[in-house]
């Protein structure tokens, strides 16, 4: 015997919006859930196992391989079932250097996300974050002999930069790294740095001017990269009192370029 069934939902036929536990549906699915705890679940997804692989929450906290109240605490939860297996993943991302989203994202101001040992994901505390006027001068510049400015100078100021010259340009073909910090009473600081050459001769680097507004990466031969203050202005909190330069002098090459990384400016 053959049997014929007609189904009629009249939210589809007529609004075009599906409504369940709903009878006057306002979006193309609109959903009324039976609770409001973790204790039920809004939304259940399984594979062909059947594995629970997404779980929404009446309480609003959503699972991903997370299925159980106890293990979703958070507003978003996931398992990546495996060591082995990045939890998550994130391409085409805008960076500190390039700065390439115009608006919306303070390239300024943020902080590290950082995680506990119980999978928790939090901001940690941040120099950046502490004054409305900190900022950033992370990128790639070209030291000439003619200095240039890496960022401006105000009253209060706590600077601290790393730098690294990706090609063998200074000295005879050698490639530096550093860790500096600048301010007005102290100076010039460096508290980490390194040097290669690209050949088995070693070029001996020293650093002359620490406690001083003129830092040097002196090599015995070749180019040698400068890092000065010029002071201007005024040197009360917020004023304008000056710039940090950057410059090149010595018999070798007429251009070096270097990265910033991990910058600040404390206000």
């Amino acid at each position: 015997m053959q049997k014929i069934i007609f189904l009629f939902i009249s939210s589809m036929v007529f609004s075009q919006n599906v409504g369940i536990n709903n009878v006057t549906p306002s979006a193309t699915l609109d959903i009324i859930s039976s609770g409001s705890t973790n204790a039920t679940k809004a939304l259940r997804v399984s594979n062909s196992t059947p594995t629970e692989i997404f779980t929404i929450q009446n309480d609003g906290n959503v699972g991903i391989n997370s299925p159980l109240a106890a293990s979703n605490t958070a507003q978003l939860n996931i398992n990546s079932g495996a060591l082995t297996k990045s939890v998550l993943k994130l391409e085409n991302l805008s960076n500190t250097k390039d700065k390439t989203i115009s608006s919306g994202v303070s390239y300024n101001q943020f902080s590290n996300l950082v995680v506990d040992n119980n999978g928790n994901v939090f901001k940690q505390f941040d120099i950046r974050t502490t004054n409305a006027a900190a900022s950033i001068f992370d990128g790639s510049y070209t030291a000439t002999s003619a200095a240039a400015t890496l960022t401006n100078l105000s009253g209060g100021n706590v600077i601290r930069f790393q730098i690294l010259t990706p090609e063998f340009t200074l000295g005879t073909g050698d490639v530096v790294y550093a860790d500096i910090t600048w301010t007005r009473n102290a100076g010039f600081v460096v508290s980490n740095y390194g040097y290669d050459n690209s050949s088995a001769t070693v070029n001996p680097m020293t650093i002359t001017g620490v406690g001083t507004n003129n830092l040097t990466f002196d090599f015995l031969n070749g180019t040698d990269l400068i890092f000065s203050v010029n002071l201007t202005g005024s040197v009360g909190a917020g004023s304008n009192m000056g710039t940090l330069n950057y410059s090149i002098t010595g018999s070798g090459a007429t251009s070096v370029p270097f990265n910033v990384y991990y910058s600040f400016k404390s206000r």
